[in-house]
């Protein structure tokens, strides 16, 4: 997805419409409910969904729905998103907090979302001299990657609560018309980066005589998806020399993980393996 998230701090700003009554978002196929008491603004462009509720009263809850529009057909595409959006993305929110990074892949927290689990962070800090919280999470739903963001003062926490869980509990993205085979299974992946130091047996690939021949080296990337009980169920070479990526794929299809739980149950992990070739 091209479009980067705009960082929270820019959304404040964005016109909103007054809601009076509990509220009811539906749009190009993305729905969910809100309280009373809040107000919603809707700055979606073509590739992206993006919605805003702020409470009318004031505070400074804000709770935000971004909604890529583009269908996430393969586990690749979905990495791929997750890893130049979503990370950019919480890395840059840290820093608004005044973090020097954001919290580590082993510390990521769940929470139910339409249906599905979200998977993402919290993070405490510091903006505009008031403790703050941040969450951010990432689900696929209807084959749209979603990033749910709340942020909101620490003195603000409670009033921003129930909002947030209304949003979550009535979440729904509509299925494409013809889904795609994977789609299923997509919804369940977590983006595990690269794997090489999980691995719990990692077979070295063969270097072909050809490859050799024609002094093919340097690193081949290939792209894998680890099933829930760390056995590679799919692998794919995404970079490195033509010669040199079919044995590395083979190669990767006979490596074992460590199986991956994330909130004590097992799931699935895309990811990277990545094999160097050096001419002796």
């Amino acid at each position: 997805m091209k479009t980067a998230l705009l960082i929270f701090v820019i959304l404040l700003a964005a016109p909103a419409a007054p809601q009076g009554g509990a509220g009811h978002y539906s749009k190009d196929g993305l729905a969910f409910e809100h309280p009373a008491g809040w107000t919603l603004a809707d700055t979606s462009n073509t590739e992206l969904q993006r919605v805003v509720l702020t409470r009318a009263g004031g505070g400074s809850n804000i709770i935000m729905v971004f909604a890529q529009r583009e269908l996430v057909t393969t586990a690749a595409q979905l990495y791929g998103s997750r890893a130049s959006v979503t990370m950019p993305y919480i890395t840059n929110i840290a820093h608004k907090l005044g973090l020097n990074n954001p919290p580590p892949p082993n510390e990521a927290q769940c929470v139910p979302a339409g249906g599905r689990t979200a998977v993402g962070f919290r993070m405490g800090g510091v903006l505009e001299g008031q403790p703050t919280t941040a969450e951010v999470y990432t689900v696929v739903l209807g084959q749209r990657l979603l990033h749910l963001v709340h942020v909101r003062a620490e003195k603000d926490e409670a009033a921003g609560a129930a909002a947030w869980k209304t949003l979550l509990d009535t979440l729904k993205v509509e299925a494409p018309a013809q889904p795609s085979p994977e789609a299923d299974k997509i919804e369940q992946i977590v983006a595990g980066g690269v794997l090489n130091g999980k691995a719990v047996k990692k077979p070295a690939p063969e270097y072909p005589p050809i490859a050799r021949g024609a002094r093919a080296a340097g690193t081949v990337v290939v792209q894998i998806l680890v099933d829930e009980k760390g056995n590679v169920a799919s692998a794919q070479a995404v970079s490195g020399h033509t010669l040199l990526q079919a044995p590395s794929v083979e190669a990767a299809r006979k490596a074992k993980f460590e199986p991956t739980t994330l909130c004590g149950q097992p799931v699935k992990v895309s990811g990277v393996i990545t094999y160097n070739y050096v001419l002796m």
